[in-house]
């Protein structure tokens, strides 16, 4: 009789832990369909009601030059055998991606002022600073133009680690431009548009991985979702629509840069191409003096860090009227003297690395 009762007790345990485990099952499986129903209805709703009117389309000459890149954590590269882009998707001629043995590279990562935005490829520094070097007699040289309109440093550092070596330089050079002190911006595809954000949270672990970037591209919920969640957390950085200015950031990915060039035994040289001019207008003035002051956090960290530097500062304030494209809003790129000029300096640099042994 008391075996029979304890084996009913046992199979009464048996079947209350089985539906113990169906109601748990159950729950996890109603919450996630009420998870699922949400986010389709808040798609549906943000596409019909909310649409994305905060981000900025990118200008017709962008759009012919860009393309989204499969590599989420770059967002978009060059167009690869359109305008001057040769068939790997760098601005210059064509290029093997073997080197050959004779040769010497140099890789130049960069935005907009490496890629020679207003200017030809050949009027690029990239291009300017290889014909110079051939000069030399120093023997052959490739300079290699990685660069690529609205990049900064984390996107830098992406493009080395999972393209440029592969094309095994000798020497990077990595330009930080004035405007790198803003985290990186994000082109995302709004109605069949390519469409820029400026504003979101580069650096912090939990929202800088390749699925939340695949996630934040392709849904317009998801994106409502991280807007009000920028907005709600303002101390890290002023509103969403506000650019968003951490030098500290950048800098850690700089750092980032200069290991990986450590770890693959090839020198680093970094070069800060600050603002040409200060703005007109007192509005803009004090903008400007935000980014002039993130710019000499910048240069103060690079001068403590040991990191071979190249400041084009002297340079631009001794030459700014030859450099300086119009219109007069651009306080930013070169015309074809500034960057003969920017090759100038960068080829005197080089060659004193040379002379040393250092590359």
């Amino acid at each position: 009789m008391g075996l029979w009762r304890k084996s009913r007790r046992t199979k009464r345990a048996a079947r209350h832990r089985l539906s113990l485990r169906k109601r748990i099952v159950f729950t996890l499986l109603a919450n996630l369909l009420v998870l699922v129903a949400v986010a389709g209805i808040g798609e549906i709703v943000c596409r019909l009601f909310a649409p994305q009117d905060r981000y900025g389309s990118l200008p017709s000459g962008m759009m012919e030059m860009l393309r989204f890149s499969d590599d989420v954590y770059l967002g978009w590269e060059l167009k690869p055998g359109v305008l001057d882009h040769n068939s790997t998707g760098l601005r210059g001629a064509e290029v093997a991606r073997e080197k050959p043995a004779h040769v010497r590279r140099i890789a130049i990562l960069g935005d907009s002022v490496t890629y020679g935005l207003h200017t030809t490829a050949v009027e690029a520094y990239p291009s300017v600073l290889r014909s110079r070097l051939d000069e030399t007699g120093i023997g052959p040289v490739e300079v290699l133009n990685f660069g690529v309109p609205g990049y900064n440093t984390f996107q830098e550092y992406t493009l080395l680690q999972t393209r440029a070596l592969r094309f095994d330089p000798d020497l990077v050079v990595m330009t930080f431009t004035a405007d790198d002190v803003e985290t990186s911006p994000v082109i995302i595809n709004v109605d069949g548009e390519m469409c820029l954000l400026r504003n979101h949270f580069e650096g912090i672990g939990l929202l800088n991985n390749s699925a939340h970037w695949s996630v934040f591209r392709a849904s317009h919920f998801y994106r409502f979702l991280y807007k009000q969640m920028v907005v709600a957390t303002a101390a890290r950085g002023a509103e969403f629509d506000a650019v968003y200015v951490r030098p500290d950031v950048q800098w850690e990915n700089v750092l980032r840069t200069a290991e990986l060039c450590r770890r693959e035994q090839t020198p680093l040289l970094l070069v800060l191409s600050p603002f040409l001019l200060p703005p007109e207008g007192d509005v803009d003035r004090a903008e400007f003096e935000r980014y002039q002051e993130a710019m000499d956090q910048i240069r103060r960290l690079a001068r403590e860090s040991g990191i071979e530097l190249l400041d084009l500062g002297p340079l631009y304030a001794e030459h700014t009227g030859e450099m300086k494209v119009h219109p007069p809003d651009d306080h930013e790129h070169l015309n074809a003297e500034g960057h003969r000029l920017v090759a100038e300096a960068l080829l005197e640099k080089v060659l004193t690395m040379h002379k040393n042994s250092q590359w």
